[in-house]
Order: C-alpha cells, then sequence, then structure tokens
C-alpha cells in the first residue's frame, strides 16, 4: 500500500520538488496551493503526513496543522517555514506539529524526515 503525503505550499516549486523526490521513493504526493484546498483534500481522502508552509493567503500553516489534526489525528504534521523566528513554540506544539524544516532546505532533509515519520508510523501499527 503506497504511503500517501499531502504537500501544502502556496509555491509552486515547492510542491513540485517534494513530489518528484517522493514520488521515486514509491510515496503518493497529493499538493494543495491553500488552506481551503488542503482542507478540501483532507476530507477526501486520508494521508499519513501533511507538509504545510507556515505562512500563506488565507489561513497559515497553524491552521492547517490544526485541522489536519481534528479531521485526521493519526496523521504527521511537517512544518514548513522560512519565517522560523516568528514561529510560536507553543502554537507549533500544541497544533500537533512533529517537525519543522526550514527554507530554504535540501531535498534531502525532507525525505529523510518523511523517511522517519513514516518508519514511526508502521512500528506504530
Amino acid at each position: 500500500m503506497h504511503k500517501k503525503i499531502l504537500v501544502v505550499d502556496d509555491e509552486k516549486l515547492v510542491r513540485w520538488t517534494i513530489q518528484q523526490s517522493m514520488g521515486k521513493q514509491n510515496v503518493r504526493v497529493v499538493s494543495a496551493a491553500t488552506g481551503a484546498e488542503a482542507m478540501a483534500k483532507l476530507q477526501e481522502e486520508r494521508f499519513d503526513i501533511v507538509i504545510t508552509d507556515f505562512v500563506m493567503p488565507g489561513f497559515n500553516g497553524i491552521e492547517v496543522a490544526r485541522r489536519a489534526r481534528e479531521l485526521q489525528p493519526e496523521s504527521k504534521i511537517v512544518m514548513i517555514t522560512a519565517h522560523e523566528t516568528i514561529l510560536d513554540r507553543n502554537e507549533v506544539e500544541q497544533a500537533g506539529v512533529s517537525s519543522i524544516i526550514n527554507k530554504p532546505f535540501m531535498i534531502s532533509e525532507v525525505r529523510n524526515i518523511i523517511s522517519d515519520l513514516l518508519s514511526e508510523k508502521r512500528d506504530a501499527v
């Protein structure tokens, strides 16, 4: 069974890069450009991991993480940000974020975090 990841980022290049990289790892990647689009996808299908940008038009990554956690409590949440200094660590933790990736990032870092989170999910089953 394929693992599924939802990538939520208003930057098309970020979505495409993660999708291309993880597609080679036998992982199905679905992308959304906005928080609202992400919510629609979260209501349609289950995801093992939700990767969301922190700063986006509409509602931000914290809101995406909170809503994802409500809809799919078993999903792992990863936050991507170029603004780590303005992240409220308590708010991030309360939203259920498992990992934070700083922009600019190396795709190998993203692959490693995803791989670690997916193996945690396998161990928990």
